[in-house]
C-alpha cells in the first residue's frame, strides 16, 4: 500500500507539497517510535489532555475494521469516498483545546451552536456561542431578554454529526488517539489548520471555492467554524489509538465490545458517559 499513496502523491503534488506528503507517509509507517497509553480499570473517568485527537467513524463494526487495517488516512489515498470535501488530501480529527473529562467533552458538544446577531444591519455584530446539553432554554431565554439582539439561530454541533453523543445513534464508535509522545506531535504538525503553512501550499489541500474562505477563517475560528477541528495531512496510523468511545446502542452489545477489545487489546473502551466500561490494565 505504502507504494500505492507514494504514486499517488506524486501525480497529485508539486515541490514542498510533495515533500511534506511523502513526508506523512513515511513517518506513518515508521515501525520504530515507542508509544505509550494511558491506563485505566473499569469505572475509572476518562481524562483527555489538551493535544488529544477524536476521531468517529460511520457505520459499525464493519467500518472499525477498516480503520484497524489500513488507519486514518484521507479518503482522496484510498478512494472511499465519491464526496468532495472542502479540505483534501487530509484526515479530519477533533483536536481537544483544553484538559477535560470527556464526560465534559460529550456533554458540551451534544448541544448546539447559537448564533445571534446584536444590533440591526450593516453595524451589526454577529456572535457565536456553544450551548451544552440540555441548556436551550436557558440560552434562548437569556437572548430573548437582550434588548440588544435582533435576530438568532441555532445548529447542531458537527460532532453531533461525527462521534457518539447524547443526542444522536448515528455514530456509534469513535476512537481516542493519544498525541502525547514525540512521535505523534511531529506527524500531528502537517495540520492544514496550522497557521503556519503557506498560503501557496495550502492550495494543494482545499477545494478552490473554500480556499479564500478558508484563509480568513483560519485566523478567526469560532463555536460555529469551528475551534477544534484539525485535518492531518496523509493520515495517522492506527497505533497512535489508546481508546474507543461507543455509542449507547452498542454499548449493549456484549459480542461487539469484546470483538472491540481483541482487536486493540491495549485499548480501553469508554461509554458517552465519560465511564470506562472495560480497562486495559
Amino acid at each position: 500500500m505504502k507504494e500505492n499513496y507514494i504514486e499517488y502523491a506524486q501525480k497529485t503534488f508539486a515541490k514542498e507539497a510533495l515533500q511534506l506528503i511523502l513526508d506523512q507517509i513515511d513517518l506513518y509507517y515508521d515501525d520504530s517510535p515507542s508509544i505509550s497509553y494511558t491506563k485505566y480499570q473499569k469505572g475509572d473517568a476518562v481524562y483527555l489532555k489538551k493535544g488529544t485527537f477524536l476521531h468517529g467513524i460511520p457505520g459499525g463494526l464493519e467500518n472499525f475494521d477498516w480503520v484497524i487495517q489500513n488507519g486514518f488516512i484521507g479518503n482522496d489515498f484510498t478512494g472511499a469516498s465519491e464526496m468532495k470535501n472542502k479540505i483534501k488530501h487530509s484526515i479530519s480529527m477533533w483536536n481537544i483545546q483544553e484538559d477535560m473529562f470527556l464526560r465534559d467533552y460529550i456533554k458540551n458538544y451534544s448541544g448546539f451552536t447559537i448564533s445571534y446577531s446584536i444590533g440591526r444591519g450593516p453595524g451589526s455584530n454577529f456572535v457565536s456561542r456553544l450551548v451544552p446539553y440540555h441548556q436551550f432554554d436557558e440560552m434562548t431565554e437569556e437572548i430573548n431578554n437582550r434588548e440588544d439582539v435582533w435576530s438568532y439561530w441555532g445548529d447542531q454541533t458537527k460532532e453531533v454529526r461525527f462521534l457518539p453523543s447524547l443526542v444522536s445513534n448515528k455514530r456509534q464508535i469513535a476512537f481516542i488517539l493519544n498525541m502525547d509522545s514525540e512521535y505523534a506531535k511531529k506527524i500531528g504538525v502537517a495540520d492544514v489548520w496550522n497557521p503556519s503553512f503557506d498560503k501557496e501550499i495550502l492550495k494543494e489541500f482545499l477545494d478552490e471555492r473554500y480556499y479564500e474562505t478558508f484563509l480568513k477563517e483560519r485566523f478567526h475560528r469560532d463555536a460555529s467554524t469551528t475551534n477544534r477541528e484539525s485535518a492531518i495531512m496523509f493520515g495517522l496510523p492506527i497505533k497512535l489509538v489508546e481508546g474507543v468511545f461507543i455509542g449507547k446502542k452498542l454499548e449493549k452489545d456484549e459480542n461487539a465490545l469484546h470483538y472491540i477489545k481483541s482487536k486493540l487489546p491495549h485499548c480501553y473502551i469508554c461509554n458517552v458517559d465519560g465511564e470506562v466500561i472495560v480497562g486495559n490494565q
